[in-house]
């Protein structure tokens, strides 16, 4: 049988860039019923009993939607969260769909209490003390922790006030592509954290996107090439028992949760450390 689709670019390199085309792929194919298609549609079956009768993109903005695509199950529309990886590989028994792909919320600086003591800690080490101004002799005069939190920390860009644009810029020039590395040491060294807040924090925040995700698809390769599937229920954390913390060049978390499933956490600058973007991504 012959399939003819509407054109679809070329995969990329990159995986970030290669999930987007991946999901568009896996709708046209569920969409076309093609032999991939049908592999996807009875990994689906096998583990739920209902069929896929149909496929469609999401509505919604990156940052605001939770979910990748939809799909048709006995007259209704379920949302459904792609979670992978482009290479090749075998998907293990009780791997959670997350396991081999990117974090399941990325969650920015205004969204916990802990990321914004770090904020509070590196502004009073190394801004308020004046010394990353002498070290790189900034001309813009140093904010206030209000302006470094607004505008710095909680950007998922780069930064916007002028003392951090311009160290971003002098440190560039000297490093290129590098950032404020070793300063990170007394802050993941010192950072006092408050487990119970933590626990609170994360699991309102990670139960609110896990709502918004009926089932998980799991797939490990290309699925124009050859791939691997596994489906996956519903996710809802009932409460997190216990948190294993690492402190290495950034803050790690094991959040360890009642049923047996556990998911990691890594706290870390996202545009660059000591720049902008500070984070506490759940994976």
């Amino acid at each position: 049988m012959l399939y003819t689709f509407l054109s679809v670019p070329k995969m990329p390199s990159g995986c970030k860039e290669f999930e987007k085309i991946q999901v568009a792929n896996i709708i046209k194919h569920l969409c076309h019923n093609t032999p991939t298609g049908q592999k996807i549609k009875e990994s689906f079956r096998a583990r739920f009993g209902y069929d896929i009768l149909d496929a469609r993109a999401r509505t919604g903005s990156d940052r605001g939607t939770h979910y990748d695509l939809e799909i048709l199950i006995n007259g209704e529309w379920k949302r459904v969260e792609h979670k992978g990886s482009c290479k090749l590989s075998l998907i293990k028994e009780g791997d959670v769909p997350w396991a081999a792909g990117v974090q399941f919320y990325n969650g920015g600086c205004e969204k916990y209490r802990l990321t914004k003591e770090y904020a509070h800690c590196w502004y009073n080490t190394h801004i308020l003390s004046g010394t990353l101004k002498a070290e790189w002799n900034i001309m813009a005069p140093i904010p206030s922790f209000e302006e470094f939190l607004r505008g710095d920390c909680c950007k998922q860009d780069n930064p916007t006030t002028p003392f951090q644009k311009e160290l971003k810029e002098k440190v560039r020039a000297v490093r290129p592509k590098g950032s404020l590395l070793k300063e990170r040491e007394p802050i993941v060294r010192d950072l006092i954290i408050n487990e119970e807040e933590l626990k609170y924090d994360v699991s309102q925040l990670a139960n609110e996107v896990l709502d918004q995700k009926d089932y998980w698809v799991d797939i490990r390769g290309d699925v124009d090439g050859e791939f691997n599937v596994a489906w996956h229920p519903k996710y809802t954390i009932t409460e997190i028992e216990s948190i294993t913390v690492k402190r290495e060049k950034d803050i790690k978390f094991v959040f360890n949760c009642a049923g047996g499933l556990s998911f990691k956490g890594i706290l870390r600058w996202g545009k660059g450390a000591g720049f902008s973007c500070l984070r506490l991504d759940l994976k």
